[in-house]
């Protein structure tokens, strides 16, 4: 916006032209405008420069039907206080036909090759009706003197009778008035900036809103995506202990089962045990009854070792029965963990499609804000491209800029100069080589009738006097049929095109003589800049690290464009952190500006220096070192202070104390005896 102002200011007093286009332009239904004569009128590209060199003075002159409304522009304009204005009634330009003179070099009326609507024809005849348009300018200048406006198709202008000639070269319409003019007003562009830089700010929280946004849903999923892999491994640990116990329940089973057998096999022995017995103690009654009473001790020793294995048995049994019903205690502790760990995977299943179900309203919550911040992002993009073509009109120094404007204009001119020679050497050039190889294939051609006629080395000797009567005579008939002249005209031609070849070779030497020093003068800028730029940057860290002992520099904002951007001043004290000079306290500044003209001094010393109280804001170390600092500096130059540290007067070698006394101010000096007598 400040350079925009400034782009402003130098149209108002400037551009008086187009400031006061600019003021009236957006009020022409009004004011009865029918527009501005260079919007009504065009032109080929060929006859533009020829156009703009008569028209300068009216082309950017408004136009209106009668002198009334003439009248009443200019009350306008005159309350306005607007400072240039130029108007071309219609009604008041008279209609006439120019007569053309008889001449060859003359082309026509320039006004004929002037295009507008059949309304404004009027306007092209006022503007260009009474100038002829020529080839040449020697015949523009015979033509003036007879009283004949005139002008060239190269844009040089001749009045009648005048002394003086106008040449246009390379003018056009003011770009910037084009620009003003789409403003509803001068002012209205200052508004429109600042409403531009507010929607920019404004784009700029949404998009920083938007990645908080992003940021917030992003730590989310993380989280969501972690508690899935959480659950995902309890799955699977939960799936492998389910396996065990599977393998562990169908082991006790099967051991159940076994036992199972194995209890119905010993009930199966332990019958047949009892029947055993009981046919036992039937045989014993039986041989109590029949036999002696001397094998009763054999039978009660039989029967002894049989209630052992029965005794023997019965315990295998109870064994037995308590292992079953500790297998069976465990199978069913076992089944109460199964169903356990299934409910338990079943709330793990839920959970993990609870989080499947976020995870995929998270991720196209993402999609969706991601878009709006790409579509944030283009139209940002947009509003930069925009804010920058906006800047890019403001001009930073206007007398550089012209300045330079005016070398690459004369740059410009030579090289299109050069270039047209250089183009039409280049035409004489084929041309010539043109001649050249027409006149070799007529040498081939003659060549090829001396052979027809027994000629075939011409170097061979014969008697030219026996042959020059009959050569003479059929010479003199072969003269009106062939060119005698062409071995002249061919010297001639060769001779022309070697020296339009050395004289292109000369134009081309000195174009690329002008370019090497075009750039040579940049390259040269460039780096007389950086090696000061180094310079100082060393100079400000030596002499910051001497003074407070930590670090200052410089920095470029934009390397590829050294001569257009900005230049940081960094400042790092001991145990803070680096910022730039406009953001640290009233006496960091001071120190950093001391420091500052320090460095500058090395780069371009001045004979003396004053300070007035720059030390004010330093504490007495810094103000100490201050003094060494510039007693140091003082060897090469003069060093004037004002001061009330005592640090820094102990280091002066000549000192000038004011006291009041009784309301006067009285001086007092003291010299340094190490300091030369000066006499006056």
């Amino acid at each position: 916006a400040a350079q925009y102002d400034a782009k402003i200011r130098v149209v108002k007093g400037l551009m008086h032209e187009d400031y006061t286009i600019a003021n009236l332009k957006e009020h022409s239904l009004e004011l009865g405008i029918e527009g501005l004569a260079y919007e009504m009128i065009s032109w080929d590209k060929e006859y533009e420069r020829a156009a703009l060199a008569v028209a300068s003075d009216w082309i950017k002159s408004f136009v209106v039907k009668d002198f009334a409304t003439l009248l009443s522009l200019a009350e306008v304009a005159r309350a306005k206080k607007l400072p240039k204005l130029k108007i071309i009634p219609l009604e008041a330009i008279p209609k006439f036909k120019m007569s053309l003179p008889s001449d060859s070099d003359v082309i026509d009326v320039l006004a004929n090759f002037i295009k507008c609507d059949e309304r404004y024809a009027g306007l092209k005849t006022f503007l260009f009706g009474n100038v002829l348009l020529v080839k040449t300018r020697e015949a523009a200048l015979r033509l003036s003197k007879e009283g004949y406006k005139t002008v060239t198709l190269e844009g040089e202008f001749f009045e009648s009778k005048a002394s003086a000639v106008i040449i246009d070269i390379n003018s056009k319409i003011s770009k910037l008035t084009k620009i003003i003019s789409m403003s509803t007003s001068v002012d209205g562009l200052l508004q429109s900036i600042n409403l531009l830089k507010k929607y920019i700010q404004k784009k700029r929280f949404a998009i920083k809103k938007t990645d908080t946004i992003i940021s917030n849903y992003k730590n989310r999923l993380s989280i969501s995506e972690t508690g899935l892999a959480n659950a995902d491994l309890s799955y699977a640990d939960l799936k492998v202990k389910l396996s065990t116990f599977e393998k562990t329940r169908h082991q006790l089973e099967s051991r159940i089962s076994h036992l199972e057998r194995h209890l119905d096999k010993l009930a199966t022995d332990f019958a047949k045990e009892e029947s055993n017995i009981a046919s036992l103690e039937q045989r014993i009654v039986l041989m109590h009854e029949n036999y002696a009473d001397g094998q009763d001790a054999r039978i009660a020793s039989d029967l002894a070792r049989l209630n052992e294995k029965r005794t023997e048995l019965l315990a295998n049994q109870s064994a037995i029965i308590s292992e079953l019903r500790d297998k069976e205690a465990q199978l069913a502790i076992l089944s109460a963990k199964e169903l356990g760990e299934k409910s338990k995977m079943h709330s793990l299943h839920e959970e993990q499609s609870s989080l499947n179900h976020e995870k995929r309203e998270i991720e196209s919550r993402l999609s969706a804000l991601a878009k709006e911040k790409e579509q944030a992002n283009q139209n940002l993009i947009k509003l930069r491209e925009k804010e920058q073509e906006l800047i890019a009109t403001s001009g930073t120094s206007i007398s550089k800029l012209q300045e330079f404007d005016e070398k690459l204009t004369q740059l410009n001119e030579q090289e299109r100069t050069y270039t047209k020679e250089i183009n039409a050497l280049e035409r004489q050039s084929d041309s010539l080589a043109r001649d050249i190889r027409d006149l070799a294939e007529n040498e081939a051609k003659i060549l090829k009738i001396l052979e027809k006629y027994g000629y075939e080395e011409i170097t061979e000797a014969f008697e030219v006097d026996s042959m020059l009567s009959a050569l003479e005579s059929e010479m003199n008939s072969l003269v009106s049929k062939l060119n005698a002249t062409a071995p002249e005209t061919y010297v001639e031609v060769s001779s022309g095109y070697r020296s339009m070849s050395d004289r292109k070779n000369e134009l081309e030497e000195e174009r690329n003589a002008i370019v090497r020093f075009i750039e040579e003068i940049d390259k040269d800028k460039r780096q007389t800049f950086l090696e000061a730029f180094d310079k100082v940057d060393k100079e400000i860290r030596d002499a910051f690290h001497t003074m407070t002992g930590g670090e200052a520099w410089l920095e470029l904002q934009n390397e590829d464009d050294i001569f257009n951007s900005g230049i940081s001043y960094l400042i790092q004290f001991p145990n803070k952190p680096k910022r730039e000079s406009s953001s640290i306290s009233g006496g960091e500044k001071t120190l950093a500006a001391i420091v500052f003209v320090l460095a500058l001094q090395k780069l371009k010393p001045s004979v003396f220096y004053l300070f007035d109280e720059v030390d004010a804001h330093l504490d007495a170390p810094n103000s100490e070192k201050l003094a060494k600092i510039i007693e140091q500096r003082s060897e090469g130059s003069q060093f004037i202070m004002v001061s009330l540290k005592d640090s820094v007067v102990q280091k002066a070698k000549l000192i000038y104390g004011v006291y009041p006394k009784n309301g006067v101010s009285h001086v007092v000096t003291y010299k340094d005896k190490r300091m030369p007598s000066i006499t006056t």
